[in-house]
């Protein structure tokens, strides 16, 4: 691995389409939600937490755990030259990143869609499928119960699939790593994604290529069943268009989204 950048974002604003154009190129490998954010913070934990670490002086142990799992962060991904690892997780953790590579070269792709077409889409798909429950369902029905109640949950102030992604930015821009951050726009992407591509390229430091869109194919792939089918990761192959979102949801419900995102909306969408 010669250099690890990271993608993140809004659920249902096309990170995995754009993984899947990053695949084209072949000095590229872009992954499907990626567990390796979650097996970093597990030996972070351990080594923070375990009796037997505690028996150390970890301060001075610590340059050998840094260097531990950044062995397996080049061991893991060995074979691949830049690589684009997603997970919405990403992209307040670059301070940690930072400290396990020695350098502040990894940068962020951050996914967005207009959170009012966000939450349609995840309503859309949680009417295709209603049949089946959303997992968070099962933990909290009430949260469920109505269409309101749905807006309220995906855009609490808790760390939600909607609303953690949001927050995790503005820790990001508040702790001063906007430079390294790049918004893509979910309609620039489908309507313009050479252009984007290109932007890419340029933020990460990599000679632009030209795509040819009628041979993009699927090549990330992820179990929908495992979200009960609630979350569509398929894309559509040999062509890239942008479709206009189609909102049904009551005045009410877009206000109350509007209100919630209002910050990122009037920092992407107003100021451009």
């Amino acid at each position: 691995m010669n250099k690890l950048h990271f993608v993140a974002g809004f659920p249902r604003s096309g990170s995995t389409l754009m993984c899947n154009m990053l695949n084209m190129n072949p000095e590229f490998h872009a992954t499907p939600t990626s567990p390796t954010l979650d097996m970093i913070m597990q030996m972070r934990k351990v080594f923070s937490h375990n009796i037997s670490y505690k028996n150390m002086d970890r301060l001075a142990e610590s340059e050998r755990f840094r260097n531990g799992v950044k062995s397996y962060l080049h061991a893991y991904w060995q074979d691949k030259q830049v690589v684009f690892d997603k997970n919405r997780g990403w992209v307040n953790k670059l301070p940690i990143m930072d400290r396990i590579m020695g350098h502040q070269d990894c940068k962020v792709i951050f996914c967005y869609r207009n959170p009012v077409e966000v939450f349609q889409s995840i309503e859309s798909q949680y009417q295709k499928t209603i049949l089946m429950e959303n997992n968070d369902e099962a933990q909290n029905d009430l949260g469920f119960a109505t269409l309101l109640n749905r807006v309220e949950t995906f855009i609490s102030q808790k760390f939600t699939l909607m609303s953690a992604p949001v927050s995790l930015l503005e820790d990001a821009l508040n702790q001063g790593h906007g430079n390294r951050i790049l918004i893509v726009r979910y309609d620039a992407l489908c309507s313009q994604p050479q252009k984007i591509l290109d932007r890419i390229h340029e933020f990460v430091g990599e000679k632009s290529m030209k795509y040819d869109f009628t041979q993009l194919k699927q090549t990330t792939f992820e179990n929908d069943a495992a979200y009960n089918y609630k979350f569509s990761h398929s894309i559509r192959e040999g062509e890239v268009k942008y479709s206009p979102t189609k909102v049904n949801l009551p005045q009410t419900a877009i206000d109350m989204i509007n209100n919630r995102f209002q910050w990122i909306i009037n920092r992407i969408e107003k100021q451009g």
